[in-house]
């Protein structure tokens, strides 16, 4: 590794690092503005020394969760804001949402009052404190949505002295929901579900407070019980409402997102459909395979399945030197050197980058257009280069490789490995003659193995077990698009013998008359 890369490395984390000291310090500034005039204690030392503990606090957690958690190795200063734009929303929704309750508890005469007065500790059971471990988990997965429930339990529980069970509350009730969307969000009612099973999470400790904690009066014990409902339900509305605020302003996909995406609505795939039909097939096809095969390895299926779908969009530009798109007997590969159809070739891939980004598709998809290529070879204009070089009493090891040679990145997740495994093999199946079951079992374990062996799949988290899996996956559904179909029998009509020429000249003489009777009869003969 040269000086200057070392150097951008050392200057980027101290970047990355600096970021997270100050979008941490803004995080403790302002949760000290919005929740520090609700305690007790507001002298103005409190008020300095509280939120430089907070600071410290979370940095050590978020230190902590570097070393457990393998998604946090990456100093990426987008995800340092996205954390503490995510933390300050929070903050924001709980302080607003209790500034109203008691507003409302207040002007009821709910709050101030002996009889029916309702305790703080109730009101703290109506806040939607899992907000932002359901808008983490919707963007950014399980590991991000933990790690924002510990933050949160940690926030909320350092302005909140007097409610010692609020911490274990938050935890509970974040892990709770990130097991619940663990899947994905794929539609709206997967909020209600969610909401359903945080209430439910709650009610345990609702009912411990009243045991251990002073309870007002009956009025105090049904709030109690139904502030449950009551933060459950604000948190998922804030979710639904701020996921889509944080997936534009962070550049993140979540999988609503991508299901809308998906719909083959999208000006793209209508001009892949128009412009490269074959493509567009190709493009279906591998959806199907991936979408299956991520399911069963534990990878992200709408990403996989959306990825296929966009994944070619660069040939497009180009469609006529692709071989999907062309018409027998016609290949405009015939009168270019090999070099310039690979270039052409190579050129999909930046073409669909240069589209990714016009249309502002998400970082997860652009990604997914380099990265299913990775440095691969293109085989066939290479050997066509080393066999022209050869009959011409040229070095065919004096061709340059690179040439012909995709720029990558190589895959660096799951989805784009099983799209690259499904891209080759959904190609080479269209050369397979009589697909059966067997031929078709052989084929893709080949690729698999080429693949595997070429070192493009060493970057990514594809286990030997996980491309087993991939193979088992592949070979079901491409048996079931290529099998072989029955050849029926011709009809029986079809497979007569012909009529003799004087036969067939009576019998249209035959046909014939009805019909000029019929003319007759109308008056038009």
């Amino acid at each position: 590794m040269t000086t200057t890369k070392i150097n951008d490395i050392i200057s980027t984390k101290r970047g990355a690092t600096t970021t997270l000291v100050l979008s941490f310090l803004l995080v403790a500034v302002c949760a000290e503005a919005l929740l520090g005039g609700f305690m007790d204690s507001t002298t103005l030392a409190t008020r300095i020394l509280r939120p430089l503990g907070t600071w410290s606090a979370i940095l050590a957690l978020y230190f902590g969760a570097q070393q457990l958690f393998s998604r946090y190795q990456a100093n990426d200063k987008k995800v340092h804001i996205t954390l503490c734009m995510s933390l300050v929303i929070a903050v924001a929704c709980v302080a607003l949402t209790k500034v109203m309750i008691i507003a409302l508890l207040t002007y009821a005469g709910w709050h101030d009052t002996t009889t029916t007065r309702i305790s703080d500790l109730s009101i703290a059971f109506m806040l939607p404190y899992v907000a932002i471990a359901l808008v983490m988990q919707s963007i950014r997965g399980v590991q991000f949505g933990l790690y924002s429930a510990a933050m949160a339990a940690l926030l909320f529980g350092l302005y909140s002295p007097n409610a010692p069970i609020l911490v274990p509350l938050v935890v509970t009730s974040s892990v709770v929901a990130c097991l619940v969307f663990r899947r994905g969000v794929r539609s709206r009612s997967t909020y209600l579900r969610g909401a359903a099973w945080i209430a439910g999470s709650m009610i345990p400790f609702a009912l411990i407070s009243l045991a251990i904690d002073p309870v007002a009066g009956p009025l105090d014990v049904v709030a109690r019980i139904l502030g449950c409902f009551l933060s459950s339900g604000i948190a998922a509305l804030i979710a639904i409402t701020c996921t889509p605020l944080v997936e534009f302003f962070g550049g993140y996909a979540s999988d609503m997102r991508l299901i809308e995406m998906a719909t083959l609505d999208h000006p793209l795939l209508k001009e892949l459909s128009v412009q490269a039909p074959g493509t567009w097939n190709h493009s279906m096809v591998i959806g199907m395979m991936v979408e299956s095969a991520a399911s069963a390895i534990g990878a992200n299926p709408v990403i996989c399945r959306v990825g296929a779908y966009f994944h070619d969009i660069g040939k497009s530009k180009k469609p006529l030197y692709f071989v999907e798109n062309q018409t027998p007997g016609e290949n405009r590969h015939d009168k270019l050197s090999p070099s310039m159809s690979a270039l052409i070739i190579r050129a999909h891939v930046k073409d669909g980058i240069d589209l990714a980004r016009r249309h502002r598709l998400p970082q997860v998809i652009e990604d997914m257009i380099p990265q299913h290529h990775g440095t691969s070879v293109i085989d066939y204009f290479y050997d066509k280069a080393r066999k022209e070089a050869e009959e011409s009493g040229g070095d065919p090891d004096g061709v340059d490789k690179a040439l012909y040679q995709y720029p990558g990145p190589r895959p660096q997740t799951k989805e784009a490995g099983l799209l690259m495994l499904a891209d080759g093999i959904e190609a080479a199946m269209r050369t397979l003659q009589e697909p059966t079951q067997d031929r078709i079992q052989g084929l893709v374990q080949k690729m698999v193995n080429k693949v595997f062996t070429s070192g493009e799949l060493n970057e990514c988290e594809l286990t030997l077990r996980d491309l087993h899996q991939i193979a088992r996956c592949f070979t079901r559904v491409l048996t079931g698009i290529y099998h072989q179909r029955i050849a029926y029998a011709e009809p029986a009509e079809k497979t007569k013998e012909p009529l003799d020429v004087k036969d067939k000249e009576s019998t249209q003489e035959t046909q014939k008359k009805p019909k000029e009777e019929n003319l007759k009869r109308l008056g038009i003969e």
